[in-house]
């Protein structure tokens, strides 16, 4: 059944007798993240004149979406909403602690979830989540852009708007269209029919100084191998930040970069991004070993071929040797192959 999210929107707000509504991402937001919560902004702000509209996103916002962010003439998503009573509608958070502003989302009258993560928890009123390469991609399937487009001046028409928003998630979470199929390529060649310029939403993903390089060039000299040599990874204590002062921008990108290289299956990257506290990101093909799986015991999670988790430990090398150990066990369970399924979960019944 096809997620109609007008009809589902509607029925929230004059069920409930709303005229405010609020959007969400996770915490420490990404391009996807980013471009989902105000691309559907955007769009409700355009089509839907008569309710106010507050997309919220954490400062922390990837520098590059922040580009795009800064330069909205419309919302100022980095100001913190204090509504009475509102709805919410939550994108690309799979779980309730990832969620940035979760006090808004818990005093909301009703609340939509948009997710593509199979990790996915199934909390909100309605929950539309289905697997996909972006949530961005997801939002631009369900939302009416026949109906957005005459809403809009065209002779006015604003940039950054709702569909160059939504096709940056896209640009973002696919890594300027790595990883795509069929129906991504759809998405992008009808935002691009709506008018979305190419090379503007890409300035979000050239971000890099020279200096930005040097640091990088330093970490890949720190990789380490394991599992075979398939796995590679960096890890990144308080003395090496503190020296060298390298940020988690700066390792973002490596687990990535490591995962496409030839000979290697998985890459990941572990940052101490407080004493004790670290942060941890792993890309793989999604079929060597699915990431989402292998975090799942250490209460982290996200898709097959990219996943994260956060891990307070005073004794980083035992994590590490954990990580290894389930890795090996992945590597040798014949029954593996059923890892990479993934799921779906709709829930339509919310508003109905």
């Amino acid at each position: 059944m096809k997620f109609e999210f007008d009809n589902v929107f509607c029925q929230m707000m004059e069920k409930c007798q709303l005229d405010t509504v609020v959007l969400l991402g996770h915490i420490n937001p990404d391009g996807d993240a980013s471009g989902s919560v105000m691309g559907t902004a955007h769009y409700i702000h355009a089509v839907y004149p008569q309710y106010k509209v507050y997309p919220y996103l954490e400062d922390t916002l990837d520098k590059g979406p922040k580009k795009m962010v800064t330069k909205d003439s419309v919302f100022d998503p980095f100001m913190f909403p204090e509504e009475e009573r509102y709805a919410v509608i939550v994108c690309d958070t799979a779980i309730l602690k990832r969620m940035a502003g979760r006090e808004i989302y818990e005093n909301a009258e009703a609340s939509i979830v948009i997710d593509h993560h199979a990790s996915n928890e199934g909390y909100g009123d309605v929950n539309y989540t289905r697997v996909s390469e972006a949530c961005a991609e997801n939002v631009y399937e369900i939302l009416n852009w026949n109906k957005w487009k005459n809403a809009v001046n065209e002779e006015k028409q604003l940039h950054p708007n709702a569909a160059d928003y939504v096709y940056m998630g896209i640009l973002h979470d696919t890594g300027s269209f790595a990883r795509v199929g069929e129906s991504t390529f759809q998405a992008a060649a009808e935002l691009l029919k709506l008018g979305v310029d190419h090379e503007y939403v890409m300035q979000t993903m050239h971000n890099d100084t020279v200096y930005d390089l040097q640091k990088r060039g330093y970490l890949f000299s720190k990789v380490q191998r394991a599992v075979d040599n398939q796995a590679a990874f960096v890890i990144v204590d308080r003395e090496m930040i503190e020296k060298k002062g390298i940020s988690y921008e700066d390792i973002h990108s490596v687990s990535e970069c490591l995962r496409d290289c030839e000979d290697v299956k998985l890459g990941f990257t572990m940052y101490e991004e407080e004493p004790g506290r670290f942060r941890c990101s792993f890309r793989s093909d999604g079929k060597w070993i699915n990431v989402n799986e292998l975090l799942a015991p250490f209460g982290g999670g996200g898709h097959a071929g990219s996943a994260g988790v956060r891990k307070r430990t005073e004794d980083p090398g035992e994590f590490l040797n954990l990580i290894l150990q389930r890795i090996e066990e992945m590597k040798n369970d014949k029954k593996n192959e059923k890892y990479g399924s993934g799921c779906c979960y709709e829930d339509l019944a919310g508003f109905q």
